[in-house]
């Protein structure tokens, strides 16, 4: 007899009456699990907790949590933990799936994981511990269908009564991150659900399968999370890096989609050609093959079609699928060939929702029975990696790396909190040194030694790359992030790194800024050399005061002695300002504080050298009003980049204007318009008119690459600046056709480390320590030198690779081709960029060029 709820809706009451019916319920589950496949009773399916099919509608991400929460209420099998909340406040969850006996003593296995680079410690038994898989799903929040598989394997690991899978719970420690990125995973859920059909309409045109921009594959401030585990830039990457530091999985999978029209991809991937070179050949020789044998095996059990070693790569330890391959695991990547949306057309039929979920299902499962049947060779290769990590280290030139800037609090502290992140071995620097041609002082520098079981990750982070076996790449081909930072480093070739080495560091000190010198009555200043300088001056602005900016350096007399202030160091007049003198000493003490900045009063406009304080020389700045133009044909990557900028370091809001309604609106309320990555020649005549005179009446355009080159061919740069290939072909080249996309790609610049020579008088460079200056170039577009020799204020220079790969003829074509450039039309100004400024929010080192153009850009 079925006991009807009165609060049932029509809807609800007829599923639960299907549900009810006799072999109603198992229809789907004899979909992804064999018939013969025994449940256990008291633990509810996906679909009888949800209400619907897997794979009939997008389940929203909290409800998938709330179904791995009743998983871990009901079964003494799984525990469920929050390792944090996205930037939209939804929990980061991990499922924690093993035996109960393994629960009972997970105290124990979480403390012995978190000692396997220890090798003065016994290595762990493989017949006694259990091995750990990571199963992470849905990096990307519009692949879909492995936020969906992801409770399904859920559900079979906890639920299936077999005595296999009683033994992957004996043997393995199984974690499951239903989706690396919530906040993407619900705009994609929302959108498929929004349009979904009924019936479904596989027709590709449908709305259903184009959603709108910026789609659902980013986070909140449009980052990709897979391109993110080693910069650690954005809240997700960094609550889940502690997470991984405590378990170093043996296995560590990414599930992901790729175009409708493909198939199926896994590892390995192309032999020798996109390895990367600090790892060893066995790791991709045996040990990424071994394990592939038990999930193509899963496959060809489907029916299903899948490639291998094409396209993908494994060169860089930026994804999820390779950093733990630095760590001694063994990660892969699952790409499906997606529905993108219920069912769509393809020209290998119809792909449906449900078929991408069944792989990624299948897929996973084999994972985990590979942890079973590999366990022992799995442990050994991770002991082993190790041991050869310190073994590759005592073989290679560098002792130890030196870093740090007494003049850089900021940068040198968040340098340092990143190292840490990544567990590697950091002391703090016990004398001064001088290396490579820089003295590193003591109290402000650090010390790490390359001989530890870090150093593979060690040498990614500090080292460059020129030398590779092939020219065909899928991303970026250098990552260093010490030349991201721009911090300064040495490198220590001789003698013994513990003669430097003071005390360990485990925490980044934390710096309070203070005003030195008491309450003025005459003026404050503040160098412009910290990391957080901008923040500060922005602070200030925010808060009503009047701030100006020195365009030629000084001494002034402070209380502290006679200091030298360098370009773009801010004068605080105390007269004129809204503020009493007390009042404006509070409010810039708060500020310091906050920012760990310092400002010091002084009592004299009357400086020992260099101008003086009331100099033409030193200008009056206007608090930037900013608007950005976003939408359909705008690099979401690029806006979203300066979003996370301009909000979490200058604590600023950017007003995002969509580029298909900007007609109508005014421009007028805005001293700074900024144009980054994309296509704008959409843009109605009418509203091009607009920005002209914009910009002519005093307005500031800040642009790169695809804005920068709308705004040279609509005349706001002054000049024709587009520097286009050329074509350095004789006659007509016969090629195979075979080689056509590997030709193209070996064509293209795919991420590379470039040196430039910079203006540091140039406000869009103040702060400068040196001509020297790095930049990362991703994409062929180039700048012509102004023609006017005191705009240009980055060049590359004539051999500027410093790391990557790009062939030949794009070098030759790069060197010497501008990098930054400034122009203008009437009273306007533009500051023109002929890469990303913002790349991935890393590169601190022109991300700090970009906010010298937002600060001081109207003051050129």
């Amino acid at each position: 007899m079925i006991t009807i709820e009165k609060s049932l809706t029509i809807p609800a009451l007829l599923l639960t009456l299907l549900l009810a019916l006799p072999g109603i319920g198992n229809a789907q589950q004899d979909y992804y699990f064999d018939e013969e496949t025994s449940f256990d009773p008291d633990i509810p399916s996906p679909q009888e907790f949800l209400g619907y099919e897997i794979g009939s509608h997008f389940t929203r991400y909290d409800r998938i949590v709330a179904y791995l929460e009743r998983l871990a209420e009901l079964s003494d099998k799984a525990t469920i933990e929050e390792i944090g909340r996205t930037y939209e406040y939804r929990p980061q969850v991990k499922l924690t799936i093993t035996s109960p006996e393994n629960h009972a003593r997970m105290d124990q296995i979480r403390a012995q994981r978190g000692q396997v680079t220890d090798l003065s410690a016994p290595g762990p038994d493989p017949a006694s511990e259990p091995a750990v898989v990571a199963l992470d799903y849905g990096v990307h929040g519009d692949e879909t269908s492995s936020a969906e598989a992801s409770m399904l394997t859920a559900y079979y690991l906890v639920a299936e009564q077999g005595a296999e899978t009683r033994r992957f719970l004996e043997e393995t420690v199984v974690h499951i991150d239903p989706s690396l990125n919530p906040d993407g995973r619900d705009r994609a859920a929302s959108w498929h659900n929004m349009y979904k059909s009924f019936p479904p309409v596989a027709d590709p045109a449908d709305r259903e399968h184009e959603q709108a921009w910026p789609g659902g594959r980013t986070n909140h401030f449009w980052h990709d999370l897979n391109r993110d585990w080693f910069a650690l830039t954005q809240r997700e990457s960094r609550n889940r890096m502690d997470f991984y530091h405590q378990w170093y999985p043996h296995l560590q999978i990414d599930f992901h989609e790729m175009g409708t029209g493909s198939s199926y991809f896994l590892e390995p991937t192309k032999p020798v050609r996109t390895w990367n070179p600090v790892l060893p050949d066995y790791h991709y020789e045996v040990m990424n093959p071994l394990i592939a044998q038990y999930q193509t095996d899963a496959l060809d059990g489907l029916g299903a079609l899948y490639w291998t070693k094409e396209v993908y790569d494994n060169i860089a330890p930026i994804y999820g699928a390779t950093y733990p391959d630095m760590w001694g695991g063994v990660g892969s990547t699952f790409e499906v060939g997606s529905s993108r949306g219920l069912v769509q057309e393809s020209d290998g039929g119809k792909v449906t929702f449900r078929s991408t979920i069944r792989r990624h299902l299948a897929t996973g499962i084999a994972t985990v029975r590979a942890a079973v049947e590999e366990k022992q060779r799995l442990f050994e290769y991770q002991r082993g990696f190790f041991e050869g990590a310190l073994e590759q280290a005592a073989d290679q030139p560098v002792r130890a790396y030196v870093f740090g800037d007494s003049a850089d609090r900021t940068l040198t502290s968040n340098f340092l909190e990143l190292v840490l992140d990544h567990r590697l071995e950091v002391y703090e620097l016990g004398q001064d040194v001088e290396l490579d041609g820089r003295t590193f002082q003591s109290g402000s520098s650090y010390v790490i030694p390359t001989e530890q079981v870090g150093y593979r990750t060690l040498h990614d982070i500090f080292e460059s790359n020129t030398s590779f076996p092939d020219s065909v790449f899928y991303d970026i081909t250098a990552w260093s992030l010490v030349q991201g930072y721009g911090i300064p480093y040495g490198e220590m070739t001789s003698g013994n790194p513990s003669a430097l080495q003071g005390e360990r560091v485990t925490d980044v000190p934390s710096y309070s800024g203070q005003v030195h010198g008491g309450v003025s009555d005459y003026a404050y200043l503040m160098s412009w050399d910290d990391y957080n300088a901008p923040a500060a001056l922005y602070q200030l602005q925010d808060r009503g005061v009047r701030t100006r900016a020195a365009f030629q350096p000084f001494t002034a007399a402070t209380s502290g002695g006679d200091r030298s202030f360098g370009y773009g160091s801010i004068v605080i007049p105390v007269r004129g300002q809204e503020l009493n003198p007390q009042a404006l000493h509070d409010t810039l003490a708060s500020v310091a504080e906050s920012y760990g900045v310092d400002l010091h009063a002084t009592g004299t406009g009357m400086t020992p050298g260099g101008v003086d304080l009331g100099s033409r020389n030193i200008e009056p700045l206007d608090k930037p009003e900013a608007a950005m133009i976003v939408g359909e044909g705008v690099s979401s990557y690029g806006a979203g980049e300066v979003q996370f900028m301009l909000n979490m370091h200058l604590g600023m809001g950017v007003t995002r204007l969509a580029k298909s309604e900007l007609g109508g609106e005014s421009l007028q309320r805005y001293n700074t318009l900024i144009m980054v990555d994309g296509y704008y020649g959409d843009l109605e005549q009418g509203t091009v008119e607009e920005i002209r005179r914009w910009v002519r009446d005093g307005g500031l355009l800040i642009a790169d690459e695809g804005g920068a080159a709308w705004a040279i061919r609509e005349g706001l740069a002054g000049e024709d600046l587009i520097m286009s290939y050329q074509d350095t072909t004789s006659g007509q080249p016969r090629y195979n056709y075979e080689e056509s996309s590997d030709r193209y790609l070996a064509n293209t610049v795919p991420g590379v480390i470039l040196e430039a020579d910079i203006d540091p008088t140039h406000p869009v460079a103040f702060g400068a320590s040196d001509r020297r200056q790095l930049f990362m170039k991703d994409g062929g577009f180039m700048l012509r030198p102004s023609s006017n020799p005191y705009a240009t204020v980055a060049r590359y220079v004539e051999e500027p690779l410093v790391g990557g790969h790009v062939n030949e003829e794009n070098l030759g074509r790069i060197a010497g081709t501008a990098a930054v450039v400034t122009g203008g039309t009437g009273s306007g100004d533009v500051v023109l960029f002929a890469q990303n400024p913002t790349f991935r929010s890393y590169w601190h080192t022109t991300k700090r060029l970009f906010l010298n153009a937002l600060l001081f850009g109207r003051n050129m």
